[in-house]
């Protein structure tokens, strides 16, 4: 995901990326509009309004972001999809306390933007503005009714995220407000079956309905429900190990000249799941990972090492928490070097070697 979205700015010190799949949305507005047989007007207005949701999507991250960072909690990105936004924090705070106020500050910018947006209307029309649009005018798509409608979407925003269901703000309020009697594995085990619950009531309604946007929605809030439960179960086996009791030491290293099919021979006999690449003067210069030696083995075994090594990988003292690493490995390269006092480094680990790990625990 994060390799195929694109950086627009930093704001606060925090990246905002946006996915090319999001132009799949302007694309939509003009070829359903045109479809319809809606004017150049109608469509403009369509579409500023879409990136001004989005713009809401954004302050609605920063929400949860800026919220975080006071609870010494880094978020690595804010990610904008055609389905709404991420922010990716590093972790979510151990206090049930602090993830409540993390989880709720989000939905509080949307009810602060609808709160703005109906003081000024107010303020410029009068109250008697409000029975008019909402009576026997109604709300139409227009210039006109641009903000009344974009306050009705924010509303809208903060009753969807409060929905009670992983991974939904209103999940983890949920398990914040059960963590501070169950403790947090329970409490995820609880909101867990809570939120899918829901979620079964959201599919059955829209079939019913022939919603089956809702439904979907269903559908994928219950899905992402257990693999929050999941990650959660994960975090407790792991708490207390560090990156030294799960290292694997390192037996071999890949020159960078060296062909893949020699490469392929050294996978099988050292049984490391990654090797690291050093250059002539015997220098660390990036890894290569085993499966992609295989691959590249099927299909040119004449293939220098150079040509499929990565240069980015981490290194990190022997002490560092196992967690941190796990959390690494999301938003880096899947390779990190493990030194120890003396600033040597003598082993290593991958995913591979860390699932090994957890599965010993």
């Amino acid at each position: 995901m994060i390799e195929q979205a694109v950086r627009i700015g930093t704001f606060a010190g925090i990246p905002v990326r946006i996915h090319w799949t999001f132009l799949l949305i302007i694309a939509y507005f003009v070829i359903s509009g045109l479809t319809a047989g809606h004017s150049w007007e109608m469509i403009a207005v369509e579409i500023v309004f879409v990136l001004t949701i989005f713009v809401c999507v954004v302050l609605h991250e920063f929400g949860h972001a800026l919220t975080a960072r006071r609870f010494n909690i880094k978020t690595e990105d804010i990610i904008l999809l055609p389905i709404g936004g991420v922010a990716r924090l590093r972790n979510m705070p151990d206090k049930p306390t602090q993830e409540l106020l993390v989880a709720i500050m989000g939905p509080m910018v949307n009810l602060v933007i609808a709160i703005l947006i109906f003081i000024v209307i107010s303020m410029n029309s009068g109250m008697d503005y409000w029975s008019s649009i909402l009576g026997s005018e109604g709300l139409t798509m227009s210039w006109n009714h641009f903000f009344p409608i974009l306050m009705i979407t924010n509303i809208a925003l903060l009753v969807f995220n409060m929905i009670p269901a992983f991974p939904m703000d209103g999940g983890r309020v949920l398990r914040a407000l059960l963590a501070m009697w169950l403790g947090k594995l329970n409490a995820t085990k609880w909101a867990t079956r809570i939120g899918q619950v829901i979620c079964i009531i959201l599919v059955g309604f829209g079939i019913w309905q022939n919603a089956w946007t809702m439904a979907l929605i269903g559908v994928f809030i219950f899905m992402s429900a257990g693999q929050e439960y999941r990650s959660v179960v994960v975090e407790s086996l792991i708490k207390n190990r560090t990156l030294g009791m799960c290292a694997r030491k390192l037996t071999e290293y890949l020159p960078e000249y060296q062909s893949v099919r020699e490469a392929m021979q050294l996978i099988i006999s050292s049984g490391q799941s990654s090797l690291p690449v050093i250059d002539l003067n015997g220098q660390f210069i990036g890894y290569v990972s085993g499966h992609k030696i295989v691959q590249a083995n099927k299909e040119n075994p004449d293939l220098r090492v150079k040509e499929l090594c990565t240069q980015e990988y981490g290194i990190m003292h022997h002490s560092t928490p196992l967690m941190e690493v796990i959390q690494y490995f999301r938003t880096h390269q899947p390779f990190v070097l493990v030194k120890d006092d003396l600033g040597t480094t003598t082993h290593y680990v991958d995913p591979e070697v860390v699932d090994q790990c957890m599965k010993m625990s």
